[in-house]
């Protein structure tokens, strides 16, 4: 098993840490076997080949209007934007995209390739209601990867592609619901899960205090069934105790005036990140976590404004496995 530090390959995220020589001496010395690369729609550096052990590849904020018809929020996104809202305005240019960033990829070899598994409307992405389902957004997923697929030789991707938890509509790993249904609509083999354990606590919507959130989690995972723990390639490690947020925010975001998408997405980043803190563990039961899955990958993703924070409090989850 490997325990991975998250970063990505955009260039102002690799000048925080000095550079990315330093960036991966640092991270080196924090005592990662190797990283998760967040990907874009270009080659990453070489350098990262070898040291990135699997990439998370780009994720858009609603694919899954466009897919299903729906255009009228896209029509006023400019063509540079519309790769990091939709994927694209329609089934082919979607398709195209996802792959485009899979091929990217696969420059620096990695072992598998991280996707969200999960929808937001543009209208919704502020609330905490939902009306599309996690059948019907599964669904539109499999559908996705399958035409991604066919057009890779032989129908697989060039590396494994890996699905990750969200508390959107889609794949949450709550039980083996989502699972299944990926399992039969899938046409290709080479691919797993990444249950990421903020996710879940933010899915929960009850998760205030660390032991009995891990508890939660580990009652979760103790009931995946063997196959669907053996697909799970990865873990993104970290905590998320934002019920009171979530409760609170419930009120405030409802009786939100009718605003245009750009101060919709302003706000939503806002939003998100008070839901999902991606906070490192203090608690050395947050290994069982790791124990009963016995992943390939561990990867720590933890977030804070200063990579030196960052840094740290990747340092001391992993001391919790020491």
């Amino acid at each position: 098993m490997e325990h991975l530090y998250s970063i990505s390959a955009y260039s102002f995220d690799l000048d925080e840490y000095g550079g990315m020589s330093e960036a991966l001496e640092r991270i080196r010395k924090a005592g990662a076997d190797g990283i998760e690369l967040l990907t874009g729609y270009f080659d990453p550096d070489p350098t990262f080949r070898g040291v990135a052990k699997g990439v998370h590849l780009p994720y858009a904020t609603d694919w899954y209007s466009p897919w299903t018809g729906d255009t009228a929020y896209i029509e006023k996104v400019s063509e540079e934007n519309i790769r990091y809202r939709s994927y694209g305005r329609n089934r082919e240019e979607t398709i195209q995209m996802v792959k485009d960033a899979i091929v990217h990829a696969s420059a620096i070899s990695p072992a598998y390739g991280v996707f969200h598994a999960s929808n937001t409307r543009m209208d919704e992405v502020l609330s905490l209601t939902h009306k599309d389902s996690d059948k019907d957004v599964l669904t539109a997923v499999a559908e996705l990867m399958n035409g991604v697929m066919r057009s890779f030789s032989g129908g697989e991707p060039p590396y494994k592609i890996i699905f990750e938890n969200l508390w959107w509509p889609g794949l949450t790993m709550r039980d083996d619901s989502g699972y299944e249904m990926l399992l039969d609509s899938l046409e290709f083999n080479n691919w797993g899960l990444c249950l990421d354990t903020g996710h879940l606590m933010n899915h929960l919507g009850r998760c205030r205090e660390e032991e009995q959130s891990i508890r939660d989690v580990l009652d979760i995972v103790r009931s995946y069934p063997r196959e669907m723990i053996d697909r799970i390639e990865t873990i993104h490690l970290h905590m998320s105790l934002s019920a009171d947020y979530q409760k609170e925010c419930i009120d405030s975001w409802s009786s939100l005036a009718p605003i245009d998408d750009e101060e919709m997405i302003s706000k939503a980043y806002g939003h998100v990140s008070k839901i999902d803190q991606h906070r490192p563990f203090t608690n050395r039961l947050c290994t069982e976590i790791v124990n009963v899955l016995r992943p390939n990958h561990v990867t720590h993703e933890i977030s804070a404004k200063l990579p030196e924070d960052r840094l740290s409090g990747f340092s001391g989850q992993l001391s919790l496995f020491g």
